[in-house]
């Protein structure tokens, strides 16, 4: 018998769909799987306030991690395989599945194979580094990363994606914009990685290589790379900012996080056209840096 322990976070619900998706096929007599939805003892409301959205993001960028209530699965068990499903907000992984991984119950991962589920928009770089930083500091053993990507084109995520947490609608905007969410073919498709994770629980095999190998887990589109890391370099000092204000919830830091929210607006599409304009003024000098990026985040290793 092989146990499967999956760990997830789940508001939109898009998350559950995708992990429920992906381990469909491991239903079998020989695999028990045990089921984790992390609560934490915080508040994050779905749908969001406008300003509950944004004051989670000091938090998310520092990694100042919530509490979790105790989770339910057996802590006597070792598990042959944990497939962590996530969230990415403000560039980060979710603050509930933070907690978890910086709670003594993360210690269930050590010396354990384990697979990253990551739903999200369409920058999800900087959150998929930060997993798998996390994840080795609690001696996991990271063998594979899926990702799914939020459907439309960045434009009309950058509209509809808001709008779905602000208002819990997933329908299409202005009867043009694409729904909200991932797609119900996206989501079916990850059966098939199950498929090769049931096949591969069921062997003797014991060692620590992927499972997924040349399935194309990951599809990295080069032209968000440069925006996101800009946006992490500008998120960095906010959060520092607001959280000298305050703690999470505090009317004392109200007026940065509002402040925040406004440059936000402002600062996105000044930072694409900074983007492309350094990608098309710099192309050959930051080709081979930006080819190495690619690679480290299709790989499921951590550098540094």
């Amino acid at each position: 018998m092989k146990r499967v322990l999956i760990i997830y976070y789940s508001q939109s619900g898009d998350v559950t769909r995708a992990v429920e998706s992906l381990t469909k096929c491991l239903k079998t007599p020989e695999i028990q799987l045990s089921w984790e939805c992390i609560k934490p003892k915080a508040d994050y409301p779905y749908p969001w306030s406008l300003y509950k959205f944004f004051d989670v993001f000091p938090e998310c960028i520092n990694g100042e991690h919530p509490e979790i209530f105790p989770p339910k699965f057996n802590h006597n068990y070792t598990f042959d395989l944990v497939i962590i499903a996530y969230q990415v907000w403000f560039l980060a992984p979710s603050l509930p599945i933070q907690g978890f991984l910086k709670s003594e119950y993360a210690k269930v991962l050590q010396n354990t194979k384990i697979i990253t589920l990551v739903v999200s928009r369409n920058m999800w770089h900087s959150a998929s580094e930060t997993m798998k930083k996390m994840i080795a500091e609690v001696g996991g053993i990271h063998i594979d990363n899926v990702v799914v990507t939020h459907q439309g084109p960045p434009l009309a995520t950058f509209i509809t994606t808001p709008w779905s947490l602000l208002t819990g609608r997933k329908n299409r905007l202005l009867g043009a914009l694409p729904p909200a969410g991932v797609k119900d073919e996206d989501i079916d498709a990850l059966s098939i990685f199950g498929e090769r994770i049931a096949n591969h629980l069921t062997k003797t095999d014991c060692s620590h290589h992927s499972m997924l190998a040349g399935l194309g887990t990951v599809e990295v589109n080069q032209r968000y790379i440069i925006p996101e890391l800009i946006g992490r370099v500008i998120y960095h000092p906010w959060a520092k900012i607001a959280r000298f204000f305050g703690q999470q919830g505090s009317w004392s830091r109200l007026p940065i996080i509002c402040l925040f929210a406004v440059h936000l607006l402002f600062a996105i599409p000044i930072v694409l056209i900074v983007s492309n304009l350094i990608q098309f003024l710099f192309a050959p000098l930051i080709h081979k840096k930006i080819a190495s990026y690619v690679e480290l985040l299709k790989s499921p290793i951590s550098v540094g």
